[in-house]
């Protein structure tokens, strides 16, 4: 015997608490965010925290942002390497001139991974 379908808006709640996995993430038993973290666990999302730290990021993204070195270090490689083509060329094009200017992007970026809430390659937020 079937159970009649319920009108929209009258389905059954979820406990408090209870979480719908994200798409192409694996919430099963065997998976890593069921497995003791070192480093706790971000008390919004209930995701564990990555074992890069957002300090290390920020200031590695001011003082060595020309090269990427905060973006590298956080494992987005696709950013990291844009920043460091981006300032090479242009600081070729413009025979040195750009290096006056090239200081703008990876300082407002060290602020975003200092302030904000960054996470690392694999969606887990830095620490």
């Amino acid at each position: 015997m079937t159970q009649p379908q319920r009108p929209y808006g009258d389905q059954p709640q979820q406990p408090y608490g209870a979480q719908q996995p994200y798409p192409g993430q694996n919430f099963g038993p065997g998976s890593a965010l069921h497995q003791p973290t070192a480093y706790g666990y971000h008390p919004v999302t209930g995701l564990p925290y990555s074992h890069k730290t957002k300090l290390a990021a920020g200031l590695l993204s001011i003082f060595f942002g020309y090269f990427g070195a905060g973006r590298f270090y956080a494992g987005h490689t696709g950013l990291g390497f844009a920043m460091l083509i981006v300032n090479i060329v242009l600081t070729v094009v413009s025979l040195g001139m750009w290096l006056f200017v090239a200081w703008i992007w990876p300082v407002i970026d060290g602020i975003v991974l200092l302030a904000g809430e960054p996470k690392d390659k694999n969606g887990l937020p830095l620490r």
